[in-house]
């Protein structure tokens, strides 16, 4: 028997019968084992093309509902331009609401919060155990916060008390919308001295009660109580256009509507503060997003594009036919130019923004939308998203408007990651990976067979070859019996 090759071919194959490797080669190609093999790749191929198609697709949707979400936030809407005097003194802000218009303003007094600082402690430092145990209930004089309870244990240090303290400061919202106000009380510690400050301004008064289990105020032994500092605070005082005004704050939001004014110091004169109106962010996050979406609609139409059907060469998109794709453009180019928006009486249209040819090309016209912010600022951004939150404004109850429609449909459709069918591009790129997985098995299947059929015919082969040498040896052997029998 002859020697064998590398890749398992016989050194004598193809020396007789003229069958080599490449002839080998040439009857694999020809079966049908290779051709469906060669059609289960094509197949793949083309899933992987369709699920590339989508990733794309998926990724310039992200890209315009970023361009979206744009126009769902309160900066872009703050369309004043603000200009202060003496900015030293105080500055001014103003929203969509705000009309535009100049104030004299004169700062009399500031705001300060009140605050009480206890006495040092004999501790050796803030985690020394404090050895002291009862509950500690703490009031705040300001009309929006509530008295809460702190339970102390003889381990609490002035740090876990500080902890505790702060734990109960701010209001919150339960995820039911339930609010619950804090005590509007902050705890520091500076030289071994606990430290309570009003986090609301004004003259409040900050009150302990609660006694230790000897019977003792906890507020002495904390250092709060006779033997205590307490500054307390005051209300800010200014003089708007000759009216003087009192808040317990110095930024004032409630003295005109949409206006804040913010107080820095001190004056002794009045300081001019002006708004004047601003619509750049505005338009340009219009137009971000109309370029965005025309972008990704191209894009759409390139994927679905059918070519040529006369053509024998005809080339067509990856996702012609691909019905979740021809709704999701359906539905967007009707929602970009929606007649009716979900909360406003407004209409695409009527800000401008309209299709600009037969080939569905949105565009903006910026001095229509100009003027209709112009007009009434407020109601063009309500028109583009408007939220109703808790009363905190903490929790967004519900949304409404022509960037919330959108946003709800884009939501539906991207996926973060393509490997999870948490929407419905992940869950088609999903489907596609199982797909791909078992076509990629069948491949392996088709492999195996056609090393099965390359065996047999290298085995078949192979015999021929020898048997061949087998009968040319015989035949040269009888040649020369012959020969020597003849002379």
């Amino acid at each position: 028997m002859s020697g064998l090759t590398i890749d398992g071919i016989s050194s004598t194959l193809g020396q007789y019968s003229g069958v080599t490797a490449g002839t080998i080669e040439k009857l694999l190609t020809a079966s049908s084992i290779y051709q469906r093999k060669t059609d289960t790749e094509n197949e793949i191929t083309e899933i992987e093309n369709k699920e590339s198609a989508w990733s794309t697709i998926n990724s310039e949707l992200s890209t315009f509902l970023d361009k979206v979400e744009v126009l769902q936030s309160d900066d872009t809407y703050l369309t004043k331009t603000a200009t202060s005097s003496d900015s030293s003194v105080a500055t001014i802000s103003g929203t969509t609401a705000a009309a535009e218009d100049s104030y004299d303003l004169k700062v009399d007094q500031l705001a300060t919060a009140t605050k009480v600082t206890g006495s040092k402690l004999d501790v050796t430092g803030t985690k020394t155990a404090l050895n002291i145990a009862g509950t500690l209930t703490l009031t705040n004089s300001d009309t929006d916060s509530q008295s809460a309870s702190v339970t102390i244990s003889s381990t609490d240090t002035l740090k876990s008390l500080a902890q505790k303290i702060n734990a109960l400061t701010n209001d919150s919202t339960d995820s039911n919308g339930n609010a619950t106000e804090g005590t509007h009380i902050k705890a520091s510690i500076v030289d071994n001295r606990l430290v309570l400050t009003s986090t609301t301004q004004g003259a409040n008064t900050i009150s302990l009660s609660g006694e230790d289990s000897s019977g003792n105020e906890l507020a002495d032994d904390l250092g709060l109580g006779s033997q205590a500092t307490t500054s307390t605070g005051q209300s800010a005082i200014f003089e708007l256009d000759g009216m003087t005004i009192t808040r317990n704050t110095n930024t004032v939001t409630d003295a005109v509507e949409g206006v804040t004014f913010n107080l820095n110091q001190v004056s002794d004169e009045d300081v001019t503060l002006s708004l004047t109106n601003d619509t750049s962010n505005i338009v340009s996050a219009v137009q971000d997003m109309v370029s965005s979406y025309n972008t990704l609609m191209s894009t759409i139409k390139d994927d679905l594009d059918v070519g040529d059907p006369s053509s024998s060469s005809n080339t067509t998109g990856p996702l012609v036919g691909d019905s979740e794709l021809m709704l999701l453009e359906s539905s967007l180019s009707s929602m970009v130019t929606s007649s009716k928006v979900s909360g406003s009486s407004l209409n695409a249209t009527d800000l401008g923004i309209s299709f600009s040819d037969i080939k569905g090309t949105l565009s903006v016209d910026t001095d229509k939308l100009e003027s209709a912010i112009s007009k009434d600022a407020t109601a063009v951004k309500n028109f583009f998203y408007s939220a109703k939150t808790t009363s905190d404004g903490n929790y967004v109850i519900s949304t409404s408007g022509y960037t919330s429609d959108l946003s709800d449909l884009v939501n539906k459709y991207i996926s973060t990651d393509s490997l999870l069918g948490t929407s419905i591009i992940g869950n088609i790129q999903s489907s596609y990976k199982s797909q791909v997985e078992e076509l990629n098995d069948q491949v392996d299947t088709f492999d195996d067979q056609l090393d099965t059929l390359k065996e047999q015919y290298i085995e078949k082969y192979t015999a021929l070859d020898e048997a061949i040498m087998e009968g040319e040896e015989e035949l040269s052997e009888f040649t020369s019996a012959s020969s020597s029998l003849s002379s």
